[in-house]
């Protein structure tokens, strides 16, 4: 059995006689047009689709030779989809990578627009800003309620932050916050933050890169004073 599956738009335009040309091109390229066969057309989805069933024994009692078919369908669906002037399974691949290029390109500017010119003095109010330029900002919370860094919501995609970019990983978005707070918003040996009314722990990879970050600037200030002095 197989799925011959048309994009959206294709499968909207498509008729009962392209669908069926569209099922005897897939049929020959996979060599089984000499198998008895059938085929159903279900619309009553978006998606218009056709279901193939073949007897993989063919009019001479030969059994066919189904190694690879998954492979191999996909191969002989995309040839009769670049005959016939359809979209390709690459091509839709091809454009959802472009679009989610675009979308991660589009998150890390009002990444940068919150933190560079409205400079946020806490996590709330990161989440408060990114919400009111269309990005929803989640926190990744484990069982051991230790946030492990962020997830950021928006036209329908859910990334986490270094999969939008490294500079949005869960320690650089606490510290770039905390760089710009009047008092330290880590607590407790920088194992934790307030975050939505509540204590957070931090978990150890972010703690621990938020102690060495805060120790090398501790250090730097106390040359940099050495040298004034």
């Amino acid at each position: 059995s197989f799925v011959i599956s048309p994009t959206i738009e294709d499968g909207k335009q498509l008729k009962a006689k392209e669908l069926s040309e569209m099922t005897a091109k897939f049929l020959k390229e996979m060599k089984l047009q000499e198998h008895q066969s059938i085929a159903f057309v279900h619309r009553n989805q978006p998606h218009t689709h056709v279901h193939v069933y073949v007897n993989r024994i063919n009019f001479n009692g030969t059994a066919y030779n189904d190694s690879f078919i998954g492979k191999r369908s996909q191969l002989a669906a995309e040839r009769v989809a670049e005959k016939m002037g359809l979209t390709t399974v690459r091509e839709v691949q091809l454009e959802r990578l472009e679009q989610l290029l675009n979308i991660r390109l589009e998150i890390k500017q009002v990444h940068e627009k919150v933190m560079n010119e409205q400079r946020p003095k806490d996590l709330d109010s990161y989440i408060k800003l990114m919400k009111e330029n269309n990005v929803e900002v989640i926190p990744s919370i484990n069982k051991s309620n230790q946030l492990q860094g962020f997830r950021f919501q928006y036209k329908g995609q859910n990334l986490k932050g270094s999969e939008v970019h490294r500079s949005m990983s869960g320690s650089r978005v606490v510290m770039g916050i905390a760089n710009h707070a009047e008092k330290s918003i880590l607590q407790s040996q920088y194992k934790t933050v307030s975050l939505m009314g509540k204590t957070t722990e931090l978990s150890g990879n972010i703690a621990i890169k938020l102690a060495k970050t805060v120790i090398k600037q501790a250090i730097q200030k106390s040359v940099g004073m050495e040298i004034g002095y």
